[in-house]
């Protein structure tokens, strides 16, 4: 999901920049303020790798990573959060988004 959103993000800043090529977008993707946005499924990530220990296993309850990962990714067509309006206007725009999103909450779902 988080590489689908990369993609989505990386065409509509094409279409305004010109082409860019990988490590110019991962610099975007790294400093750039219209990317703040990303840094709370960046942040969720993060907390997965931690809560995994070296052999694969989780290192602590999947709890607090599975609520985490439930509210950022909830719809909430009313809420103002930078992450949750963009995301909110990608998924309508995107299949790919909406089947990874869908996919996702049902992995989550099954942890819970």
């Amino acid at each position: 999901m988080h590489r689908t959103l990369v993609e989505l993000e990386r065409r509509e800043y094409e279409k305004v920049h010109g082409y860019q090529s990988a490590g110019d977008f991962l610099q975007v993707i790294a400093f750039d303020d219209s990317m703040k946005w990303l840094e709370p499924l960046s942040r969720l990530i993060v907390m997965l790798d931690e809560a995994l220990d070296q052999e694969g296993q989780l290192d602590l309850t999947p709890t607090v990573v599975v609520a985490r990962a439930q509210e950022l990714l909830k719809l909430d067509r009313t809420s103002t959060d930078a992450f949750a309006t963009r995301y909110l206007r990608h998924f309508d725009n995107s299949a790919d988004l909406a089947v990874d999103h869908t996919a996702l909450l049902k992995l989550i779902g099954s942890v819970a």
